[in-house]
């Protein structure tokens, strides 16, 4: 099964979720993402089935160590791509986020190496999150 905009969405979405401590579930992934309880059931299915979610009824959905690299990988991108736009493009920081969501899903290693160079390797983005340490 391909990677799609969407089942990186929901990737990035539960490794907020994680990092913030928060226990995650269907309903709770419903009520942050504004989609049926059905249509997340669904992707956590798809997701388990490319093994990088674990999930059983009743108990949080959990990353696979392949799904949590992959997660990591996706906020780096995206965190990364913000940084820049504010540093390098002269963005302002609120307006950054739409175009990140369009930008991380390139796979181009070596252009994300090159914008981390860019930004001497800095690690946290515009907004003070911490950028994961990944390597591209």
């Amino acid at each position: 099964m391909r990677k799609t905009k969407e089942k990186e969405h929901y990737l990035k979405e539960i490794y907020r979720l994680e990092t913030a401590s928060e226990i995650v579930s269907v309903s709770c992934l419903s009520k942050v993402l504004g989609v049926s309880k059905s249509s997340v059931s669904n992707m956590i299915k798809k997701l388990v089935s490319m093994d990088l979610l674990n999930s059983a009824p009743y108990k949080a959905i959990e990353f696979t160590s392949e799904g949590r690299k992959l997660a990591r990988t996706i906020v780096a991108k995206h965190r990364l791509i913000e940084l820049f736009l504010v540093e390098i493009m002269e963005f302002q920081p609120e307006s950054v986020h739409d175009i990140a969501e369009e930008i991380e899903h390139i796979e181009s290693p070596a252009f994300f190496r090159k914008v981390q160079k860019m930004l001497n390797n800095r690690d946290t983005d515009p907004h003070g999150s911490p950028i994961p340490d990944v390597k591209f």
